[in-house]
Formats: structure tokens, C-alpha cells, sequence
């Protein structure tokens, strides 16, 4: 009975929401591969590792996690957290994946219509699964995204707001569900790859969600009850930040270790790294080259067209906060990774110059895996997203550019922005554990829709600044009709 009522209480707060609207994978996320790329010679080798691992231990769970139910995913997570999850130990959280699997579906049916048809591994290679008595429902359904790994990692983001203490054994335990679908054979690793981008992209959408929302908070009173985990919310540290670097998810503890020198991975790191050389005397590379400013005010500057209106310490000073207050942990967070690793980077290793050589001598000894950067903007478009979830797939195509940047720039390899931007989706989950964030967040919600008083000036007290509409659109010049008007943050009459 709870879970039917909840299930309708859910429905009934969809009237106002944005989560129905599932993002567009092929908006901001590039397709599957083409055969002729070392990319896809990456994939080719990961599925004959594969096929290695299905008489062990990872290929029975890889036969167990395809096409799971809800029932399922909450028995995998109990181990990682120690705590029996079940429909009867833990209605709530029962209740809350058995609701997300629907728009876990619904995501990757979307995807896959975005995309075009992406033969599966053993359709292409006309060798046996190690699911064979299956292969004929999956052989004309594209394999681009995996499903598996979606859910997997969404599970992981929304169990680890739940589960705050539990947080890096939760994101390990969703980022092994990608990894499994290699194993059977129905998935190549590039579907992997994408579907854990689109499953963040999908819990900022059930953000959005009001009837979400309230299910996430009544499975956390109930996790602190059946674990007796009370958990506090920490104060802003010393430097204003939501979280210090030890109170983040850790990388080491989630992700793998970076490719070795002689991986299939290492070798599309180093397609890539020539990729980005051959890129750098286009406009694009010029983008990169700029996008190595990871000031504060460039990335909303950069974020802003995206978002629809000018994001700015005078424009959204109460946006502009939060974001100061969340500024150091994108790259925070990959910290405890780089030096643990100290991968080198790519300029280093091969001895070559970058795109931008003033920041040379500046980075060439921190480690390289995960990218600080790329965990930043994807960190920063997820909660702009969040913010204004009709702009979400423009915000997470110009993250996804700003990670790129990295690759083009000669200071990462691929790898280390592909696991950056994992990072910066676990520090998007950590950050709703901040009663400190989420009360600036709800302020930030009243600044963009104009409700947040501002007291009223005349023109004359801010003739320097620019002149913005009600709505927070800038305009060019002189407004043409008389009203009013936001000028230097304030209602002026023109």
C-alpha cells in the first residue's frame, strides 16, 4: 500500500516538473564509435578480454546483472553498504529504484532512437554470448547505450545521497554493473562509457522531480534508521567550500587504476593525444586553448549562453556564491587519485609541447588521472542543469567540449577526462548531502525567477552597467521602450 501510494504522489507532482522530459544523449554526448577508429579497435579488445573473465567470478555476476529488476540492483548495493536492502527492510528505497528503473528505461530507449544502429559485439563477430539463449531478442536492438551500466550508475548517484557514509563502496558497486555488460558480450565498452554520462544526466532530471524528491528524503530518515547512521551535515570550511578534499568521495576506492603503457585504453590515448595535435590550428582548438582558464568567472562565462542568460557575480550574485562555495571540489575530489597514481601527462611522457606552454612547468608533476578540469565542468553543468533542466543538454555539450579541451591542449590523456567526469557526477551526488548547499540552492531558485527582492534605483546610479531585461536577457544598447529593468543587480526605471 505505502509503495502504490507513493508511486501516485510521485505522479501527481509531475505537473510541474522537467524529469518526465528524459535528456537527449545525442545532444550533448558523441555516438557509438566508427569501425574504421582505433576507438572501436579499443572495444574490440576489450570485448576479447571479456570473453576471458565469463568462467570467473565477474562473468556469473555479468550473467546475473543483465536485464536485472529493481530486486536485484537493491541486493547488489546491500553488500556494498552492509545493510539489507529489500521491499520489506527498506520500502522507501525499495520504492524509489523500482520508480527510477521507469525512467532508466525510458532513457535508453530514447538514446538508442538518437543514435544510429550499433551492431552488438556478438552480432557483429557472429560468435556465441554468454547469454546465447537471449541473443535473438537483443541482435537488431543497437547496443548504444548499455543498460546495465545506466542503471547501475544511477542507482549508485541516488544511493550514495541515501547513504552519505557508504558513498564510495556505492559508487563502486555501480560502476562494476558497466563493466559486466563487457562480459557477456552484448555491450561494447563505448556503450559503457556513454551510458554512464547519460545516467547523470538523468538524476539531474529526477532533481527536478518534485514527487522524487520527497522519496529521497524519506528513504534517508529510513537508511538512518534500520543502519543507526545519523549523519551531519558539515559548515562551510575555512575557504567557503561545501566540503573539505577528505569528506569528498574518494576516486581511488571507485574507479580503476589508469591504463598501463601497453592496454588497449593506452593506445587510444595516444590516437587521441595526435587527434588533438592535428586540432589545435582549428577554432576548436582555439576553444580548448582558452577553456585552460578555469577561473570561476570563465566558467560561468562560458556556461552562460548555454543556460540563456548572463551568469555573473553582478547579473546572479546568489548563483555566483554558490558557485564560489563548490569552486575547489570538482578538482578536490580527483586529488587523492593524482597523487596516488601520478600519472604522468601526456606532454610529459612524450616529451612534446602543448597548445598553451605558460602552464607547463606549473602541472607537469601533478598526476594526471583523473582530469581535475573535465570533473569541474561536468560537476558545474550538472548543477546549472539542475538549476534550469530546459538548458541541460546545451550545459552538458559545452562540458563535455571543456573536457575535450584537455585532450587537444596536450595535458591529459582521454582516459583521465573520461574518469574526470565520473568524479565531478559523484560530487554532484555528495553536494545533496549539504544542508549548506541546499539552502543556497533554494535561494538561487528565487534569484533566477525574479522573486528575491531588490530594492529600486534610478539610471543614473548605475549608467555603467550593462542593462538586462526582467527575464535576463542582455541588452544590446539602449533599451527601445520605457519599463523597467535590471541594472547593476537592482530594478531601475528607464
Amino acid at each position: 500500500m505505502r509503495f502504490i501510494y507513493s508511486l501516485v504522489i510521485a505522479a501527481f507532482c509531475c505537473g510541474n516538473l522537467h524529469a518526465q522530459a528524459i535528456p537527449d544523449a545525442g545532444r550533448f554526448l558523441p555516438g557509438p564509435p566508427a569501425e574504421t577508429s582505433v576507438d572501436y579497435i579499443k572495444d574490440y579488445l576489450q570485448y576479447a578480454w571479456g570473453k576471458t573473465m565469463r568462467s570467473t567470478e565477474l562473468g556469473t555476476q555479468a550473467k546475473n546483472d543483465f536485464n536485472a529488476k529493481a530486486p536485484y540492483y537493491l541486493n547488489a548495493f546491500s553488500q556494498a553498504i552492509g545493510v539489507t536492502l529489500s521491499n520489506t527492510e527498506t520500502p522507501y528505497i525499495a520504492e524509489l529504484f523500482e520508480y527510477c528503473m521507469e525512467y532508466g528505461n525510458k532513457s535508453i530507449k530514447q538514446a538508442k532512437s538518437s543514435f544510429s544502429y550499433f551492431r552488438r559485439p556478438y552480432v557483429r563477430f557472429d560468435e556465441e554470448s554468454l547469454i546465447p539463449d537471449q541473443q535473438g531478442d537483443y541482435t537488431y536492438e543497437s547496443s548504444f547505450p548499455s543498460r546495465e551500466a545506466l542503471m547501475g550508475w544511477m542507482y549508485a548517484l541516488l544511493l550514495s545521497e541515501i547513504c552519505p557514509d557508504k558513498q564510495d563502496n556505492i559508487l563502486s558497486c555501480g560502476y562494476q554493473f558497466g563493466q559486466a555488460s563487457v562480459v557477456t558480450g552484448y555491450h561494447w565498452d563505448s556503450d559503457v562509457l556513454a551510458a554512464r554520462l547519460l545516467a547523470s544526466a538523468l538524476v539531474v532530471r529526477l532533481h527536478d522531480h518534485t514527487g522524487v524528491n520527497a522519496m529521497i528524503n524519506s528513504a534517508k530518515a529510513e537508511y538512518a534508521k534500520v543502519s543507526g547512521v545519523t549523519y551531519v551535515s558539515p559548515s562551510l570550511t575555512e575557504e567557503n567550500q561545501y566540503y573539505s578534499n577528505d569528506q569528498l568521495p574518494d576516486a581511488v576506492n571507485y574507479l580503476p587504476a589508469p591504463p598501463d603503457t601497453v592496454s588497449a585504453f593506452a593506445a587510444t590515448d595516444l590516437n587521441k593525444f595526435i587527434e588533438g595535435k592535428n586540432i589545435r590550428p582549428t577554432d576548436e582548438g582555439q576553444t580548448a586553448i582558452d577553456d585552460v582558464n578555469n577561473d570561476l568567472d570563465y566558467l560561468l562565462q562560458i556556461f552562460s549562453s548555454a543556460f540563456g542568460r548572463t551568469l555573473s557575480s553582478t547579473t546572479t550574485p546568489e548563483l555566483y556564491k554558490l558557485c564560489e562555495n563548490m569552486y575547489y571540489l570538482g578538482d578536490g575530489a580527483t586529488r587523492s587519485c593524482k597523487n596516488y597514481y601520478m600519472r604522468p601527462r601526456p606532454y610529459k611522457q612524450l616529451n612534446e609541447a602543448t597548445a598553451y606552454p605558460p602552464a607547463e612547468n606549473i602541472e607537469k608533476n601533478i598526476g594526471a588521472y583523473p582530469s581535475g578540469h573535465a570533473s569541474t565542468g561536468w560537476l558545474y553543468a550538472l548543477v546549472l542543469a539542475e538549476l534550469n533542466p530546459d538548458a541541460e543538454e546545451d550545459l552538458l555539450a559545452r562540458a563535455y567540449q571543456y573536457g575535450q579541451g584537455r585532450v587537444i591542449t596536450g595535458y591529459h590523456w582521454q582516459s583521465d577526462v573520461d574518469a574526470g567526469r565520473l568524479v565531478g557526477s559523484a560530487v554532484y551526488a555528495r553536494l545533496h548531502n549539504s544542508e549548506e548547499f541546499l539552502k543556497q540552492f533554494e535561494i538561487v531558485k528565487k534569484e533566477l525567477d525574479g522573486t528575491l527582492g531588490v530594492r529600486s534605483v534610478t539610471a543614473d546610479q548605475a549608467d555603467d552597467a550593462a542593462v538586462y531585461t526582467i527575464g535576463g536577457v542582455r541588452m544590446l544598447g539602449e533599451p527601445s521602450q520605457k519599463g523597467v529593468y535590471i541594472q547593476d543587480n537592482k530594478k531601475v526605471l528607464r
